[in-house]
């Protein structure tokens, strides 16, 4: 036989709500906690950010203080430093070696002068002709360290015997 199933679907259950709203207290309760700790991190990260943001405006502060404009007498003493390191900067062992290992023999240095503010010296030659003067010239043309190796003056000497050439070269050494 068939048992009759008797479904009541409106009658209330009691279900057991105390359990159920404890567990809601607790967890209401640890959102208000965890909300609280939320809002003091906010706070305590504000306030830092406000102290970085002070000391870093003091550093750069202090980074672009104002200097005083230099004196007189320190723009001498620059000005004076800078020559001085200008001279001592002179690759003159390289310049001797180019002026003075010229292949042939046919022209004599009488000086040589220097302008390092401009990177620059002048030759001061003797040759046999005016031929060696233009192959000397050339060569300090072809001339790794000097660029614009140029002929200022010359003077042929017509009172000494061979007629010699005497003349002056201005060139401008590159800066390493």
């Amino acid at each position: 036989m068939i048992q009759i199933l008797d479904i009541d679907f409106g009658r209330r259950r009691v279900r057991s709500a105390t359990s159920g709203l404890i567990l809601l207290c607790a967890a209401v309760l640890l959102l208000l906690v965890c909300g609280a700790r939320l809002w003091h991190a906010h706070a305590e990260n504000d306030r830092v950010q406000a102290e970085l943001d002070a000391v870093r405006h003091r550093t750069l502060a202090q980074k672009h203080a104002v200097k005083p404009p230099p004196t007189p007498a320190a723009k001498q003493a620059e000005k004076q430093s800078l020559s001085i390191l200008r001279e001592l900067t002179v690759p003159w062992q390289d310049l001797f070696s180019i002026v003075e290992d010229y292949p042939d023999h046919d022209v004599a240095l009488i000086g040589i002068d220097q302008n390092p503010a401009q990177s620059q010296i002048r030759i001061t030659a003797e040759a046999k002709n005016v031929d060696a003067m233009i192959a000397y010239l050339k060569y300090l043309q072809t001339s790794v360290l000097l660029r614009e190796a140029v002929l200022n003056d010359h003077l042929v000497e017509t009172n000494v015997p061979g007629k010699p050439v005497r003349f002056q070269i201005t060139a401008v050494w590159r800066k390493s």
